[in-house]
């Protein structure tokens, strides 16, 4: 069994003939659009430069990704950090184009795009044109774009790659409750024992991992700072109102559609408190749950490890029950080595799905720790490998679809992998599926709910000063304490969440986090639609996915009759995991 994944069909190597040819293209390519972009004399013009913006943009793709998927597990790697960089540098040369670009189209009616797009064989990219051309009204000068996507590179990325690289070298020293030996591990294997069916050993193991995060929360919290500092200043020159505008602009969502979700998840977040007070119980935990015991296995066989070629047959039987495509896709990367499989010495932490649009391919990365939470996690990130083939066909420049629209798929098959098994258990094995579904659930829906709160927070602070460490901790934990409310034991939280969660390391993606409660719940009410008409569905969901990169987050939800600027929908989404949380309480409740 494969347990690495298999780079050559993107390249050899670094210095293979194919990389550097693609390398040496970039440079020249970067150049001739520039120049062509500062002469747009006609519409021909742009259809020529974006022609040549799609080749750029396919080899660029090919060589990042390559890159990143090298350094994802060998953060030591020297060329994997060296290309990294330039490919970065290189491309911020393309601030230019993207300024006159912006500012040629934004000058034309966006009926009239339409029009000419359609006339020079582009219509294809009619949306994408016009985001553009709404985006020029944001955009500084095209020296200063240029400069500050050329600073990135020792600004807010190098410090995103520090953060990276200092938890994948983080090591913990374990003592083991079993035999009271002490033994350091890495900090993904430490956390993969949150999962542990012993209390012991998941308390062992909380304590271990809080111990280390001091030897690196000095450096961690300057990068923190220096990152949010960058965009706090960046969308404000750019006359965005926050860096919460600029991420709903760029994520092609409106204000309104937040809003309706957080209310519906305010209204109904203490559903999610009582269903961990009532795994406290179940637990024998008097003074609530505290935070080593979120992940804590419940059920009968919770106790026996599940091998990742077991997760594997899981996940595909039942992607094959709602679509024999998706079944295919899942194989298609079991059986090609399109997965990393284990936490290793140098490996980043969490998981994630790369695409390699020039090869239609994609990479998941994982952390398999062996329970039933990691069979969901590769299911999540097959669904965005099913997403992201659906979009190859779409034009590369389509292929960005919005960061809530990407975690919309991946939840959408851990709903189905999650569903279609729990209808034919028996009540002793239903309880662990349920549980590590509500697992999930409160995950995306109230940790997430805290994570929002605190990067809100942290970039509020960090308009006046940089933050300390104990702040950032005081931050996390205030956030912690409103989002779990009376559901978990607050002697016992987690002040170092901020540390390890690479989400808030990304300059160019803020608030990556309420897209996936966005996800999740919108899962739930597509899986209610798909219940209602399983044999249209799937052609229907398709079609959604596909057009995801080509319309605006509420049109997109509309081919599928959904109104997501409705409390209403959001709350009725929730109410499928009350159904759950239910179920819940009935099976654990003692006689």
């Amino acid at each position: 069994m494969a347990e690495n994944w298999n780079l050559n069909d993107i390249y050899t190597g670094f210095n293979s003939p194919e990389f550097t040819a693609d390398f040496e293209f970039l440079s020249p390519a970067v150049d001739e659009m520039n120049s062509l972009a500062a002469n747009l004399g006609s519409f021909n013009d742009v259809a020529r430069l974006v022609r040549l913006l799609e080749e750029y943009s396919a080899k660029l793709n090919k060589i990042g990704t390559y890159s990143h998927f090298v350094y994802s597990t060998d953060t030591s790697n020297s060329d994997a950090s060296k290309y990294m960089y330039l490919i970065e540098t290189l491309d911020a040369q393309t601030s230019r184009t993207q300024v006159r670009l912006a500012a040629y189209l934004c000058k034309i009616q966006a009926e009239d795009i339409a029009n000419l797009a359609r006339q020079h064989g582009i219509e294809h990219y009619t949306y994408w044109l016009t985001r553009v051309a709404e985006g020029y009204f944001h955009l500084l000068s095209e020296d200063e774009e240029t400069i500050i996507a050329q600073m990135s590179s020792t600004g807010s990325s190098a410090w995103e790659m520090m953060q990276s690289k200092l938890i994948s070298t983080l090591t913990c020293e374990y003592t083991d409750p079993n035999d009271g030996e002490t033994r350091t591990i890495n900090i993904n294997d430490c956390r993969n024992l949150a999962y542990d069916p012993s209390p012991q050993v998941r308390k062992a193991a909380y304590e271990a991992e809080l111990a280390a995060y001091p030897k690196i929360t000095e450096a961690v919290a300057a990068a923190l700072n220096s990152i949010k500092g960058e965009v706090n200043l960046l969308t404000g020159l750019r006359h965005f109102e926050s860096p919460l505008a600029q991420t709903l602009f760029d994520s092609a969502m409106s204000q309104k559609t937040l809003d309706a979700m957080f209310q519906a998840i305010d209204q109904n977040i203490q559903c999610f408190r009582d269903y961990l007070k009532a795994k406290a119980k179940y637990l024998s935990k008097p003074d609530g749950l505290p935070f080593y015991d979120l992940f804590a296995p419940v059920g009968k066989s919770s106790d026996k490890p599940l091998s990742y070629e077991d997760a594997k047959a899981f996940v595909a039987e039942n992607f094959g029950k709602f679509s024999p495509d998706m079944e295919k896709i899942a194989r298609l990367a079991f059986d090609n080595e399109w997965i990393d499989v284990y936490p290793t010495d140098g490996k980043v932490s969490g998981a994630y799905c790369g695409d390699i649009y020039d090869i239609k391919q994609f990479r998941i990365l994982l952390n398999y720790g062996g329970n039933l939470s990691d069979a969901i996690t590769l299911a999540h990130e097959l669904g965005h490998g099913y997403h992201s083939m659906q979009v190859m066909d779409a034009g590369i420049l389509n292929s960005n679809y919005p960061m809530p629209l990407a975690e919309t798929a991946s939840t959408f098959c851990e709903t189905i992998v999650t569903s279609a098994a729990l209808s034919s258990l028996p009540d002793d094995a239903k309880l662990q599926l349920i549980e590590n579904s509500l697992q999930d659930s409160t995950q995306v829906i109230v940790d997430i709910y805290s994570r929002f709160l605190f990067e809100k927070n942290v970039f509020e602070a960090r308009k006046s000063h940089p933050l300390s460490v104990q702040e950032l901790n005081d931050i996390m934990l205030d956030a912690q304490r409103k989002a779990y409310g009376d559901g978990l034991d607050h002697s016992a939280l987690h002040q170092y969440m901020w540390v390890i969660k690479p989400h808030y390391y990304s300059a160019g993606a803020s608030y990556y986090n309420f897209p996936y409660a966005f996800g999740h719940l919108l899962a739930n009410g597509l899986y209610k639609i798909y219940e209602k008409d399983p044999a249209s569905f799937g052609q229907k969901y398709d079609n959604f996915l596909q057009a995801s990169g080509k319309m605006s987050i509420s049109e997109s939800c509309k081919l599928l009759g959904i109104d997501v600027e409705s409390t209403e929908f959001w709350s009725d989404a929730i109410d499928v995991i009350k159904g759950d949380i239910k179920e819940f309480e009935r099976l654990t409740k003692r006689p």
